[in-house]
């Protein structure tokens, strides 16, 4: 058997590209093209592993905390406005129904995330 201890390494970003495409495929259902999903899931493996790097030496006694995705950094703010910028910049016209499929929101819930947004990009 082969222990290691994995806050001693970041896990690769293999691991977390998997982890991330099976959460958003998941429950997606089909409703976003898997060309733009794959785009999608590229883009916020890129930045969630771009962070965690990042944190791993930024935060020597974090490190534990930053060696394997925790799935709750799939759902943060920044992330969903990540994906909500890259569906503006790439004209998706049913951008807002795909924002909602992957944040899992209703419609009431996406008007707040709106207004959060702008609050935050506007502040």
């Amino acid at each position: 058997m082969l222990f290691w201890k994995t806050e001693n390494r970041i896990e690769p970003k293999r691991d977390f590209y998997s982890k991330i495409k099976e959460y958003y495929i998941g429950f997606s259902d089909n409703q976003i093209p898997i060309e733009l999903l794959n785009e999608i899931i590229s883009k916020v493996t890129d930045e969630i592993y771009s962070d965690y790097k990042r944190f791993w030496k930024q935060y020597p006694k974090s490190r534990k905390r930053y060696s394997t995705l925790k799935m709750e950094d799939v759902e943060h703010p920044f992330i969903h406005y990540l994906i909500t910028d890259y569906l503006i910049t790439k004209k998706v016209k049913e951008c807002r129904d795909f924002s909602k499929i992957l944040f899992r929101m209703n419609n009431l819930e996406f008007e707040e995330y709106e207004k959060q947004k702008h609050w935050y990009e506007t502040k």
